[in-house]
Order: structure tokens, then C-alpha cells, then sequence
């Protein structure tokens, strides 16, 4: 892990969820409102709709991702933890992906990047459309207790956060 990206995990740990109001796939939701009342796990990936090769990778990607939490779901579920998924993607495109991968946890929609914005959270341009860069937080009690950044290998993700429960005892 470089400096920059150990500094950005780091520089994390100890902040609050911000009050922002995000799109589900049937309402909103107030991601420090949810943080209050669940500890989350909550996955940042790009998300992309548009042409090119990069997009279909990423796709291919957020795929992987959304399935290694959804088959890793009875593990959160049994340490008291709730995921959710952040991306820039319209609300459609998270129902869609909802339904596809057959998910049990929420995705959420932040076109605008609110979080990224309030954080200071890491981002890049994809096809010309800004996107998250793949990050994921542990929250308990609204505050960020975890951050794993990069997050390089999507599918082994929630194995990560799982693992660094084990060693904290949760």
C-alpha cells in the first residue's frame, strides 16, 4: 500500500457518517441516520453505465464485488453488521444490479458524490463520468472504526473485513 493511499485509510478512521439523503432502489435513505441505529459495512465502487472497455471491466467488477458480500452476508449478519453499496450510478441501474446479483443488502445511489465530497473520499473520471474509487468502511455508532484503501481485489473484499473482525473480536 502506498503512503498516499495508507494516509486516505487512515484520515478516515474517527470520522462521522455525514447526513446524507441517498436513493435506494424503492425510497432514500439517511446514511447517518442508518449508522446510528446498525454498524455497516459499506462498500464504494465505480459503478458505470456507458461505452468502452474500461466500463465493461469495472461492470465486471462491481459484479464480483456485490456477490462476495452477498455470499458473505450470514457472516456480517452474525457479527451485528448491515452492507450497503455506494456508487454514482442513476437509482435504475442500482435496481437493476440489485436484482440481477440477487442481493440481501441495499444499494445505494450518490450521483452527485455527497459522500466523496463531505469525506474527501478518493474518485476518478471513467469514460468521462466521475465515479468512486473501490473503498470500504466499517461504521459502528456512525463513526468509521475501519477503511480498506485500494480495495484491488473486489471479490475478496468482505473476506478482508471479515478477517479484521476476527482480529478485533467482533
Amino acid at each position: 500500500m502506498s503512503s498516499d493511499a495508507r494516509s486516505i485509510a487512515d484520515r478516515l478512521v474517527g470520522l462521522r457518517l455525514p447526513s446524507v439523503s441517498l436513493a435506494t432502489a424503492e425510497s432514500h435513505l439517511d446514511l447517518a441516520q442508518h449508522a446510528s441505529l446498525y454498524p455497516l459495512v459499506v462498500y464504494f465502487y465505480p459503478g458505470h453505465i456507458g461505452p468502452g472497455d474500461s466500463g465493461e471491466h469495472v461492470l465486471l467488477a462491481d459484479g464480483m464485488q456485490h456477490r462476495a458480500f452477498r455470499d458473505h452476508q450470514i457472516a456480517l449478519d452474525a457479527r451485528g453488521y448491515r452492507a450497503l453499496g455506494v456508487s454514482s450510478e442513476p437509482q435504475e441501474a442500482q435496481w437493476t444490479s440489485s436484482v440481477v446479483e440477487g442481493l440481501p443488502h441495499t444499494l445505494l445511489s450518490d450521483p452527485e458524490l455527497l459522500i466523496a465530497q463531505a469525506l474527501k473520499l478518493p474518485t476518478r473520471t471513467l469514460d468521462g463520468m466521475d465515479c468512486y474509487e473501490r473503498l470500504t468502511l466499517i461504521v459502528a455508532g456512525g463513526v468509521i472504526a475501519k477503511a480498506f484503501y485500494p480495495v484491488s481485489s473486489p471479490h475478496r473484499n468482505p473476506e478482508q473485513v471479515i478477517a479484521w473482525m476476527q482480529v478485533q473480536g467482533i
